[in-house]
């Protein structure tokens, strides 16, 4: 294939890109037939390889099966998975219009195509405020690497490892692996903005401390026990890859009804729901305490279930030290507080009509088998906990936890999680040992600093999420509270890794911009040109998984993936273990300590394991592939053959592997269900051994780190005097939610431009709110709140709750620089940057105005908006 860099061959890779993605991006795929019938019916002469999607859906198992038909080194058609006849047994692991986008997405104008640099850096005149603004000019790997080890030994030298800021994933054993993150542990490490949760929302501590357990969810078929589906911000069909919303549709078949609870009639809620509730974003648990009202009142829960397995429900059943009057029934009551949390308490709150606030109590209480089930996004608000604790709680009332059909859960399935083995250093029981760790990462449960653990509780290093670009700015980070009080913080340089677009993603946008132009140095690798790259000096082009492949990929509990390698590196990108090499000599550090294996080293580590699931009670696995001495003589590695249940060259032709799954196998996972068998034997790993209304421990934890304030008990408070309900203001008097979107996972494919025609990113708003301010659909409006003003076209909804806007998260953000207005519809150009908790994220629910835009600014349709590219860089 000719990877040569002339304007022909660009324009030539950028049409097979837009065609491919217009004719196979956007369309279903047939069930049923092989490939290889395909194949001979329509007469190919290329070959369809295996590709998995990495598109990171739901910050978990949602990759799906992708197969890439390739003619002379150029992919040009994509199908998904045919393999079985769909079932719920054995589900065919198709691919979503991310998915099938890929092509337009891998072969963007934005990749990357060789080492630049701004043409205005220099070792010693940096122009740093011209991040952003500044043209490029292409340089050699020799010099780019030059550049970056002379600046990496500058800071480390003069400033120490304190002053590195990693805005790339540390997680350097998942599938965001990145050896240049090994590169600077070796160094001493970095400053990463990884305190706290994004993904996860506050769930982590609550369902640690009021279970005693992590990630407990029904299966795909345990599912179908449930008589009744009570869902909290569901969107499973635009936020889950897979078969998810099938399985959902298939528990609804069985006979489950399905109650979705959303401030809009989503995808999920239109497709599947026999019921939608509408709700102002980030009520929820003044919602739930207003149903255990009425609940409590009318004596329509299990008191025999409180009784045995719970504590801290009333107070005859406190944990022991807790005082009495501190129970949750009384707090619901309004014993001691003089408010009764009535359902018209709560419908002041939350929106929801107290007529059906009660009606939904009675028909949970009615119901012998509940699936409650809250999405990781309802917990990102102020004080997030709070909604955890209170989710939990109506669970524990209804009763019955621990017995088919009964569940609670925010992961929605129990799926195992992804898992790359091709990154172990080392056998499994000595995975990632040869992988050198960070030594200014803190000691942690979860997402919370373990202080009593650490020598120095000082020492340690890692921002939150949240507040990270106000914290650069400011010189300092945390909470007086915390042992020696707030961290300082002075970075100098800033690696903008290949795995994450933080710029874009984390909060207050703005002030990240300014973070960026304010330190001494910034480079960045990455396959495209998006905004963190935009902003740097020196960016490096780095291959993608299409480019790597030769990998196999753990999914979930049933499903494995084989990756090919679909294509040649194009232009001059290269792989991050490459980089790390290189940088690795030149900072007199061993390179295989950066990058420990060789690619036929990780092939062999990816294949030796791969495994699946063989008990869900036990999360027990079993190696799945029969790897002989020929296969490893073939890779020229050193390893041991293994039995499984498949050859390698079985799997490699399949391209995956799933498990036949039928009713009560032993993937069948119903959540505590030893405990609830006999909880004297098989007691929780909660303070009390059993679950916990009243968590001493859960408020402790979370309190810890300042940022917030919880009781023990479920208790509904503004958790932010500057957001969420209550906070509005005349001048900012609607409430911002960001839901996910197709077009998008996460801020990946946002320059596919199929998916932008298909997709645009509007401005969501009621009816209501919109002939108010005499908005129309499709009139571009402008966006504000405290923190930055955005211009999107808007979609006046009659579906969607008054008093309340939605911008779905990802969109690149393309800064206007006279008015500092985002033409491109990022969010996190609003959102507060206020970390809450256990240091959530804590966006939904920012405040803000919409009005009718009539500045001097056109606004081009997305589809018609050009990809941006580094200006000055003329093509060959």
């Amino acid at each position: 294939m000719d990877t040569s860099l002339t304007r022909r061959n660009f324009v030539k890779w950028s049409a097979l890109s837009a065609g491919a993605a217009s004719l196979v991006g956007l369309t279903s795929c047939s069930s049923g037939g092989g490939q290889g019938a395909g194949q001979e019916a329509s007469g190919e002469k290329g070959m369809w390889l295996t590709g998995a999607c990495m598109n990171n859906c739901s910050c978990g198992s949602s990759r799906c099966l992708l197969r890439v038909y390739v003619e002379d080194g150029v992919p040009l058609k994509i199908r998904t998975d045919e393999q079985d006849e769909d079932s719920i047994e054995v589900p065919q692991r198709r691919a979503c219009p991310r998915g099938r986008a890929q092509i337009g997405n891998m072969l963007s104008p934005a990749r990357v195509k060789y080492p630049m640099k701004r043409k205005n850096w220099s070792p010693d005149n940096p122009n740093g405020e011209l991040r952003g603004k500044d043209e490029w000019e292409r340089i050699s790997w020799d010099e780019a690497l030059d550049y970056i080890a002379a600046e990496m030994k500058k800071a480390y030298d003069n400033y120490g490892p304190k002053s590195i800021l990693a805005a790339a994933y540390s997680d350097i054993g998942d599938t965001y692996f990145d050896p240049v993150i090994c590169l600077l542990n070796a160094k001493g490490g970095a400053v990463h903005h990884e305190l706290g949760t994004v993904s996860l929302g506050s769930w982590p501590i609550p369902e640690m401390t009021m279970t005693g357990g992590m990630l407990a969810a029904p299966d795909s078929l345990s599912l179908q026990d449930s008589d009744l589906h009570i869902m909290f911000g569901c969107n499973w069909a635009a936020n889950k890859g897979g078969q998810t919303p099938h399985q959902l549709d298939a528990a609804r078949q069985a006979g489950g009804k399905v109650v979705i609870i959303e401030p809009w009639l989503n995808q999920t809620a239109q497709a599947l729901a026999d019921e939608w509730i509408p709700i102002r974003p980030g009520t929820d648990t003044a919602f739930c305490i207003g149903m255990m009202y009425h609940q409590i009142e009318n004596g329509l829960y299990d008191q025999d279930f409180l009784d045995k397995y719970c504590v801290g429900f009333d107070a005859d059943h406190m944990p022991e030290g807790a005082p009495a009057e501190d129970n949750f029934k009384d707090y619901v009551l309004g014993t001691y507080d003089g408010t009764p949390k009535t359902p018209e308490w709560a419908e002041a709150i939350c929106g929801v009509p107290a007529d059906k606030i009660r009606s939904l109590a009675e028909e949970i209480h009615a119901s012998k088998k509940t699936n409650f089930f809250a999405g990781q996004s309802t917990t990102k608000i102020p004080a997030g906990e709070m909604f955890a604790q209170a989710f939990y709680t109506l669970a524990f009332m209804h009763g019955g936890m621990g017995t088919p059909g009964n569940y609670a859960s925010w992961v929605g399935l129990h799926e195992g999680m992804s898992l790359a083995p091709y990154c172990m250093a080392g056998d499994s029981s000595d995975a990632f040992k040869k992988n050198p760790a960070n030594p200014l990462t803190p000691k942690s449960l979860s997402s919370v600093p373990l202080w009593s653990e650490m020598e120095d509780p000082t020492a340690w290093e890692k921002v939150d999420y949240s507040e990270c670009w106000q914290s650069i700015l400011d010189g300092e980070y945390g909470r007086d509270t915390w042992p020696g009080g707030k961290h300082k913080l002075d970075i100098h340089v800033i690696y903008a890794g290949g795995y994450e677009n933080s710029l874009n993603s984390l909060p207050n946008v703005n002030a990240g911009i300014k973070a960026f132009r304010k330190v001494d140095f910034v480079w960045g690798a990455n396959p495209f040109f998006d905004p963190s790259r935009q902003y740097c000096d020196i960016v490096l082009p780095v291959v993608t998984w299409w480019e790597k492949g030769n990998l196999a990929w753990m999914n979930n509990s049933d499903t494995v993936y084989w990756a090919d390698q679909i294509m040649e590196p194009l232009y001059e990108s290269k792989p991050e273990g490459y980089i790390a090499e290189e940088l690795a000599k030149r900072l007199d550090v061993d390179p295989k300590t950066v990058n420990t294996m060789t690619d036929a080293e990780r092939t062999y580590s990816s294949l030796a394991g791969a495994m699946y699931m063989t008990d869900a009670d036990t999360m027990a696995y079993a190696p799945l592939l029969t790897i002989t001495q020929d296969d490893i003589d073939e890779l020229g590695v050193e390893g041991a053959p293994q039995e499984g249940l498949m050859t390698v060259a079985e799997f490699k032709e399949k391209g995956m592997f799933k498990i036949p799954r039928k009713k009560d196998d032993s993937l069948t996972s119903v959540p505590w269900k030893a405990f609830y068998a006999d909880p004297e034997k098989n007691p929780l790993a909660t303070t009390s051994g059993k679950f916990e209304i009243y968590s001493a421990t859960c408020a402790a934890l979370t309190n810890a780190l300042g940022y917030s304030t919880i009781s023990p008990i479920a208790k509904w408070q503004q958790g932010d005097p500057e957001q969420g309900q209550g906070a509005q203001t005349d001048e900012y008097p609607l409430l911002l939610w960001t839901p996910h979107s197709l077009r998008r996972a996460h801020t990946v494919n946002d320059n596919v431009v199929s998916l932008r025609e298909a997709f645009p990113q509007e401005c969501f708003i009621s009816t209501i709110d919109a002939e108010e301010r005499g908005i129309k659909n499709g009139d571009i409006v402008l966006m504000s709140s405290p923190y930055g003003k955005v211009l999107r076209p808007a979609k006046v909804l009659p579906t969607i709750i008054p008093g309340s806007v939605a911008m779905q998260d990802g969109a690149w953000i393309r800064i206007d620089e006279a008015t500092g207005i985002d033409l491109g519809g990022d969010p996190n150009v609003l959102q507060a940057p206020k970390a809450s908790g256990q240091a959530s994220q804590s966006w939904t629910g920012t405040i803000v105005q919409v009005e009718k835009y009539t500045g001097d600014i056109k606004l081009v349709p997305d589809k018609e908006c050009p990809i941006v590219m580094p200006v000055g860089i003329e093509e060959e």
